[in-house]
């Protein structure tokens, strides 16, 4: 201990003795480490941490192969609860907007519809009062009770210990609160906080309408226990299985269906495989950053032990073991790492609470990202901080074995370990270089995605576009009301000062409320034995939609008043739906059949747009008069040159001036309700720009330190060329050649790298790819730059060289 004791006090020493090298290496590795960190912060939270559920390991999310994927139908719910073998017990959910009267005032809120069994499923116990249980989910609007979030509790009744048995208001109709789930407890989704959940027998009540009975309405999400010993294989054979009895049972709504299990969390592998993907790719550029400033480290080091030679050859001398010696140096490098990590740790967590108490404003959902350490995040940079400190220390390990303690004397440093002729700084630098031009390119891939996504055709104008989300049922319609209501509201904001364009629907392109069709062929009248063509996202609007929200119309017409429900089914489809069904897309006239028996008139044809994803491919969608299939969710949309803020205010009076009643869920420009569409591509380019701008500066400090290194060692050198007659070329290319030689080389491999990342970005990032002329240009600029701005002062250093001084000096 006491060795170890005077390792620190001459570490601690050196480097108070070298301040400019000591804070150089703390802030590399503070920021390297602290990348790593937050890093990995969110791979814990959204990854790694338990869910708040007893025996987390055992609860899975079930998946359907219709529908989307995620989403199953109520009464294929039930019949998997009733016939799967491998569950224990299998609980269904479905999110949605409610509004809730607090202190006499409409709020709207997210909350869960949720089966009886749900809180017994998950295992978990009320903060206050009681859970809801299977009893409560038996009829139809049968028990009005509803269980409050805590923070729900907390924030919009003040917490009042009370609140049990209290009658509030839910969409205009009376439930009791029976408990407060504990405070910890957000349900299984790791980003979606529900304030409230009620018995899903309690939705027609809630929503104005009874799919409790529909087996082609795939809207539940599933979320089951297995029982002690089963695995994931045997639980996806067991709903194999019952996919197999329900497609015997009910062929014509059933006929290949298939069921599988998912990790919960992440809404299943909807959102869970894209977000390992990406947190695994940032993870890895993150790690590519710790290893570029190891190497830069390790250079800084091996340049350092050069200069002190002497000391080096003095202490051999006098009797010290190259081992002892070893281990000062590597108790020097730890010293530096620990403070580097302990600079990291708190920087981390700084960062990681304020993206946890960050609540993002483009959300139609309640997104909160819990993202606050824990020990793991704490012993991760822990560990990072040891194996760096190790890593780099040891690098001049070489060094030390090979200095000779008598030329090193004789020379006074001149020689040995002065003039190490070790190629170990230009692969550590080319390794840095290469490491950084991969983060560059991926970052300007990323760059270049988002900017495309701004100019990308989405089949939609959102610029001068306001949008107010909200639902007539919630205030207390009737559906036969709807179309009336909705009119109205229509009318309200067209007349708002300012507006030239108005219009409604039930959602719009990239919001997260999304329908789907089944499309059959034309001429299909044996629903159960044809063959789906296709699935195609559906969309119910009002006249003047598609100029409102920019859609051009290339054939055909728009919807008119007369297009109701006394008038023969109508439907605008666009350019794909057009080309799948009819194999060409003059499609203005033609028919195709329905499930209900009836069939459908195509009136108009529009362009192709992006309906669910930005990096989706081109998909069929297809468009019907909101007043022939009406609908309680109502999106009202508003185009004018006036400021989306005016509008905004102007359209909540305009509603208010019709029903102050009416909660509004969201009102925005259009742009900003894109947000949650684009969010990836911002997440990505922020996260890989930021790792990118530090991996520039250890390239920067890299060269910088190489090329000053070099061109310190080669002053006599260089004095003799000058002398001699050389040019000022010839002089930059003796005392710079090989370190601009390992710029382009890394460069090059860097950007080969680049090329094979981009493909992981693609899936996030529209059109992300390395091969863009832009990138490539934009990667040669940057690595251009940073070579020039590290070697301009040992550049202006070699030139300016004096011969005759130096020779004398000599």
């Amino acid at each position: 201990m006491r060795t170890v004791l005077a390792d620190l006090q001459f570490s601690w020493r050196q480097l108070r003795r070298s301040p400019g090298f000591a804070f150089t290496a703390i802030v590399t590795l503070t920021m390297a480490i602290a990348a790593n960190v937050v890093a990995f912060g969110v791979i814990n939270a959204l990854l790694l941490h338990p869910l708040p559920v007893t025996e987390p390991r055992q609860i899975y999310q079930v998946e359907s192969s219709k529908g989307g994927g995620m989403v199953v139908s109520y009464p294929n719910y039930r019949d998997i609860r009733d016939l799967t073998q491998t569950f224990s017990s299998i609980a269904a959910t479905r999110i949605q907007p409610m509004g809730i009267g607090v202190n006499g005032v409409a709020q709207t809120v997210w909350g869960y519809e949720a089966s009886g069994n749900y809180f017994s499923t998950l295992g978990v116990q009320p903060q206050l009062g009681r859970f809801f249980s299977p009893v409560d989910d038996v009829k139809t609007n049968g028990s009005p009770v509803v269980v409050l979030s805590y923070d729900c509790w907390k924030v919009r009744y003040d917490g009042d210990p009370g609140i049990v048995g209290r009658t509030i208001l839910i969409n205009k109709h009376p439930f009791t609160v029976v408990g407060v789930a504990p405070r910890n407890f957000t349900g299984t989704e790791r980003f979606l906080w529900p304030e409230v959940w009620v018995p899903y027998h309690d939705a027609p009540q809630i929503e104005g309408i009874d799919t409790l009975e529909e087996r082609r309405d795939f809207n539940s999400w599933l979320v089951g226990r297995v029982k002690p010993g089963v695995t994931a294989m045997q639980a996806n054979a067991d709903l194999e299985r019952v996919a197999s009895l329900l497609a015997q049972r009910y062929p014509a709504d059933d006929k290949g269906l298939g069921f599988r299990v998912s990790k919960p969390g992440l809404l299943g592998d909807l959102l869970g495989g894209p977000v390992r993907g990406f947190l695994a790719g940032v993870m890895a550029m993150a790690l590519l950053v710790l290893v570029a400033a190891c190497a830069n480290l390790g250079a800084l080091f091996s340049s350092r032990m050069s200069d002190r030679a002497k000391e080096l050859g003095i202490r051999l001398a006098i009797g010290s073991s190259r081992a002892r010696i070893l281990r000062q140096l590597v108790t020097e490098s730890m010293l530096i790492a620990l403070i580097g990590g302990a600079a990291a740790s708190l920087g981390s967590a700084a960062l990681l609470n304020a993206i946890t108490n960050w609540r993002p404003a483009f959300a139609e959902l309640p997104i909160h990202f819990l993202l606050v350490p824990d020990w793991k995040v704490f012993a991760f940079s822990a560990l990072l901080a040891l194996a760096t400190g190790v890593l780099f220390g040891i690098i001049p390990a070489r060094q030390v074995w090979r200095t000779d303690p008598n030329e090193t004397l004789k020379s006074a440093g001149s020689t040995a370990a002065g003039n190490d002729k070790s190629p170990l700084r230009s692969v550590l630098l080319a390794v840095q270089i290469a490491l950084c031009c991969l983060l560059v390119t991926a970052s300007f891939v990323a760059l270049r995605g988002l900017e495309r996504t701004f100019h990308m055709p989405m089949g939609i104008s959102p610029d001068g576009v306001t949008l107010a989300t909200l639902d007539v049922h919630a205030a207390g319609y009737a559906p036969e009301q709807e179309v009336a209501i909705q009119r109205r509201l229509y009318d309200s904001v067209a007349a708002i000062p300012g507006v030239t364009a108005a219009a409604y629907s039930e959602s719009t392109p990239l919001s997260i409320n999304q329908s789907s069709n089944d499309i059959y062929p034309p001429g299909t009248t044996d629903f159960v034995a044809a063959n789906v063509r296709f699935n195609a996202t559906y969309y119910k609007v009002s006249p003047t939609y598609f100029r409102t929200a920019g859609t051009r119309l290339l054939a055909g017409r728009e919807f008119t008043l007369h297009d109701d429900a006394r008038s023969p089914r109508v439907a605008i489809v666009n350019q794909s739906f057009a080309r799948q069904l009819f194999g060409t897309e003059e499609a203005v006239g033609k028919r195709y059949p329905t499930w209900h028996g009836e069939e459908t008139e195509v009136v108009g044809v529009v362009e192709d747009g992006k309906y669910q994803s930005l990096t989706e491919n081109t998909k069929p969608a297809v468009f019907r008069p909101i007043m022939q299939a009406s609908s309680h969710d109502t999106v009202l949309l508003v185009k004018s040159h006036r400021e989306s803020a005016e509008i905004a205010a102007a359209m909540r009076k305009a509603i208010a001036g019709v029903d102050s009643g009416i909660a509004i869920s969201h009102v925005s420009s259009w742009t900003e309700a894109l947000g949650l569409a684009t969010f990836p591509a911002r997440a990505a380019t922020i996260a890989l720009g930021l790792l990118g701008a530090l991996a520039v500066m250890l390239a920067v400090t890299g060269i910088f330190g190489l090329a000053s290194y070099t061109v310190s060692r080669r002053m006599r050198e260089l004095g003799i060329r000058v002398a001699l007659g050389a040019q000022r070329r010839q002089v930059l290319q003796a005392a710079l050649g090989s370190t601009l030689l390992l710029l382009g080389a890394g460069s090059a491999i860097g950007l080969g790298l680049g090329f094979a990342a981009s493909r992981v970005l693609a899936g996030i990032v529209y059109q992300a790819t390395a091969s863009d002329p832009w990138v490539i240009l934009g990667v040669a600029v940057t690595m251009t730059v940073i070579g020039m701005a590290a070697s301009a002062l040992p550049a202006r250093r070699a030139l300016r060289v004096e011969p005759v001084v130096l020779l004398r000096d000599q």
